[in-house]
């Protein structure tokens, strides 16, 4: 069988393959999801109210301030200091840049591995959520670092919770000198430390 179409209704199917083809690339093809289930088209609207809400009000965790799932501040956040003081009420000193500016000039590196760059914390030994009066003391202050893979201001200097300290830092530097995060977890006497951390 043979069919003879005139040249105008082939015009007219092309040119019918040709608007869906556009809309299938610049209106239906954004649209559809990779599932295949279709999503609603991306508004630049003001969000609605429970949505701004939703964003702007922090998470409570187990006191007053933003704390994640689990009550862990994640590491390598920019600075886990400030947000567990921020959740007793109390804020960083103006002059604490400086100070700590100063610190790392005094002491550039990580004290537990030699580090050097970006990812380096100033870390309070006494925290000063707990102690305000030593905030600016040097004598509280040693250098950490929190590079992906070691963590020593968060396993060494808080025992893996931010919300711990440990007293003993200057002694589990040296314990534990150049040990990556994986080796520190497995020493039982950092698990042993970790089981009778300080918790405010």
């Amino acid at each position: 069988m043979h069919i003879t179409l005139p040249g105008s209704t082939l015009l007219d199917i092309l040119i019918v393959i040709v608007i869906f083809g556009f809309l299938w690339g610049f209106v239906i093809g954004p649209l559809t999801h990779r599932s295949g289930r279709t999503r609603a088209p991306h508004r630049t609207l003001a969000p609605r109210p429970e949505q701004e809400h939703a964003r702007k009000a922090p998470r409570r965790g187990r006191l007053f301030g933003w704390l994640p799932e689990g009550g862990r501040i994640p590491a390598r956040t920019r600075d886990p200091g400030g947000a567990i003081a921020r959740m007793y009420g109390r804020s960083r000193s103006p002059e604490w840049p400086a100070v700590a500016h100063a610190h790392l000039q005094k002491e550039p590196a990580c004290v537990a591995c030699g580090y050097r760059g970006k990812g380096l914390q100033v870390h309070h030994i006494k925290p000063f959520h707990l102690f305000p009066e030593l905030e600016l003391d040097p004598n509280n202050l040693i250098t950490l670092c929190e590079v992906k893979g070691r963590d020593h201001h968060l396993l060494l200097g808080h025992l893996d919770d931010w919300e711990s300290y440990n007293l003993n830092v200057r002694t589990d530097v040296k314990r534990f000198h150049n040990e990556n995060a994986q080796q520190i977890k497995a020493e039982p006497a950092w698990q042993e430390e970790v089981m009778k951390r300080p918790m405010p």
